[in-house]
C-alpha cells in the first residue's frame, strides 16, 4: 500500500511489531449501560445463510411486527442514551417491513446503522434505505459463512465482495461503510490482506471491525446451571464440536501491524470482571488512498467523545463520511495529542519529497478489535463492561451476544467448572 516506504517514529526506530498494547496508555471508553454510543435492535432472528460462530438461533418465525419494534424502541431508549441503533438480527433486510423499520428508527432521532450479510442487498434497496433516514451500513463478509456464489473462497478472494459492497454505498453518496469480520485460526494470517484491502479504500471504507471467534466447545470441562437448575447449553448457538481455541485481541493486533507497523489503539473498554481486558478497542489512523500517516491517540478520542456528549448529549458513533473526510484538519489536533503531532510531521516530512502529496485528501479510517465473552478458569465469564450492543428482553436490556440464554432460560447461564476426577 506504502508508495513512500514503511513509516518509522519519529525517532527513526522501526516499530516492534511484537509488541502488546498496554490498557493503561490507553482512553477507557466512558460507555456505561444508561448512556452509551449504540444500541442493538433485532427486528427478526431469520436470516438467509448460515455462519460459524454465530450467537443467535436462526429462527424463521421471527419476524416482529411494526408495534412491537416501536415498542422495543420506546424502551430501550428510555432505558438508554444513545447515538447509534443498531438494526440487527438475524438479517434485517429479510424483514418485510425493513424501509418503515429504519423510518421509525430515525424518527426516534438516533442513527440507524444497518448490520447485514449483504446477500439481499442492491442498488434500488440501497436507494430506499437511505431515503428512509438510513445512517450507514457494516457489511459482516467472511470465509466461515455459507454465502451463495462466494463458498470455498478465501478472506483475500472476499476482498473483491467487500469492494462490491463499498463500491455501491459510496457510489449511493453520503452513508457510513463499515465492515465486520470474524476471525478464526485459520483465517488470522489472512488479517494483512483485509487490513491491506481496507487501507488501500479509506474513502470508501470508514470502519473495519475485525471480531475474534468465541465459542463454547461440547467437550469442554464445564457445568451449566440457571438458578441452580442444570439447562442443556450444548443446545444454544454458542457451543460447536469444533475447538477453535480463543483468539485474542493481542494476536490480530500483531497480525495487523504486519501492514500498519505504528498501529496502535487509542480507545477500549474493559472486562467485567478483568478491567484490563482488551475487550473492544479502537484504532483510527490518518491516510491517504496511498499510505497511512500516522495513528490518532488517546488524548484526541477523549476530546471527540466527550466533546460530542457535551454538545450533543450522546456519545459518538459512526462519524458520517465527511467527518471521515477532515484528516488533513485532524492534524490540527497535535497541539493536544501527541500521536497526531507524528501522525503531523510524517505528513510534513513526505510532502517535502513529494510535494504532490499536498494535493491528496487525507482520511480518518477506524480499525477495531472485538474479543467477546471470556470464561475464565473461575466460571466467571468476562464480558464487555459498557456493552455497545444491548438489546432488548421483556423490557429491560440484555447484552445481544447472549440474549439467546435469556430466550431459553430466562436468565444468564452460570458456568461452573468441573472438579477434576480422582487419578
Amino acid at each position: 500500500m506504502n508508495e513512500l516506504g514503511t513509516q518509522h517514529d519519529s525517532d527513526g526506530r522501526q516499530p516492534v511489531i511484537d509488541a502488546a498494547p498496554n490498557p493503561n496508555e490507553l482512553f477507557r471508553l466512558p460507555w456505561t449501560a444508561s448512556d452509551n454510543a449504540m444500541t442493538w435492535l433485532e427486528p427478526t432472528r431469520r436470516c438467509n445463510i448460515t455462519c460459524d460462530a454465530c450467537f443467535v438461533e436462526n429462527d424463521q418465525h421471527s419476524d416482529k411486527t411494526t408495534a412491537q419494534i416501536r415498542h422495543e424502541l420506546e424502551v430501550m431508549l428510555s432505558l438508554r442514551k444513545c447515538d447509534a441503533m443498531l438494526i440487527a438480527g438475524g438479517e434485517p433486510l429479510v424483514h418485510p417491513d425493513i424501509i418503515d423499520i429504519v423510518r421509525m428508527v430515525t424518527d426516534f432521532r438516533v442513527k440507524p446503522v444497518i448490520v447485514t450479510n449483504g446477500v439481499r442487498l442492491d442498488r434500488a434497496l440501497l436507494r430506499e434505505l437511505k431515503l428512509a433516514g438510513a445512517h450507514g451500513l457494516t457489511l459482516h463478509v467472511d470465509s466461515h459463512q455459507a454465502r451463495p456464489g462466494w463458498l470455498g473462497k478465501s478472506e483475500a478472494e472476499l476482498n473483491e465482495l467487500r469492494g462490491h459492497f463499498a463500491d455501491m454505498i459510496y457510489d449511493e453518496g453520503d452513508l457510513t461503510c463499515a465492515f465486520n469480520t470474524t476471525i478464526f485460526p485459520d483465517t488470522l494470517a489472512c488479517v494483512p490482506e483485509i487490513v491491506d484491502w481496507a487501507v488501500g479504500v479509506p474513502d470508501r471504507v470508514q470502519v473495519l471491525t475485525l471480531i475474534c471467534v468465541r465459542m463454547a466447545n461440547a467437550e469442554a470441562p464445564y457445568d451449566y446451571y440457571v438458578g441452580g437448575r442444570p439447562v442443556d447449553f450444548v443446545t444454544t448457538p454458542y457451543v460447536t464440536e469444533h475447538e477453535y481455541g480463543d483468539l485474542m485481541t493481542e494476536d490480530i493486533y500483531r497480525q495487523i501491524r504486519q501492514v500498519l507497523p505504528d498501529f496502535e489503539f487509542c480507545a477500549y473498554l474493559g472486562g467485567t470482571v478483568n478491567p484490563q481486558s482488551l475487550k473492544w478497542v479502537v484504532g483510527c489512523h490518518v491516510a491517504s488512498k496511498e499510505r497511512s500517516y500516522g495513528m490518532m491517540g488517546p488524548r484526541t478520542m477523549e476530546l471527540l467523545q466527550n466533546g460530542h456528549h457535551a454538545f450533543r448529549r450522546r456519545y459518538l458513533a459512526f462519524s458520517p463520511p465527511s467527518a471521515s473526510r477532515a484528516g488533513r484538519s485532524a492534524l490540527l489536533l497535535g497541539l493536544f495529542d501527541r500521536s497526531m503531532r507524528r501522525a503531523a510531521r510524517g505528513f510534513v516530512a513526505a510532502a517535502f519529497t513529494h510535494p504532490r502529496i499536498l494535493l491528496r485528501r487525507l482520511y480518518l479510517q477506524t480499525i477495531s478489535v472485538v474479543q467477546p465473552v471470556d470464561i475464565l478458569p473461575t466460571g466467571e465469564c468476562d464480558r464487555c463492561d459498557g456493552c455497545p450492543n444491548k438489546t432488548f428482553w421483556e423490557d429491560r436490556l440484555v447484552p445481544a451476544c447472549r440474549a439467546e440464554e435469556y430466550r431459553r432460560f430466562g436468565a444468564p447461564v452460570e458456568v461452573v467448572p468441573r472438579a477434576e476426577s480422582a487419578e
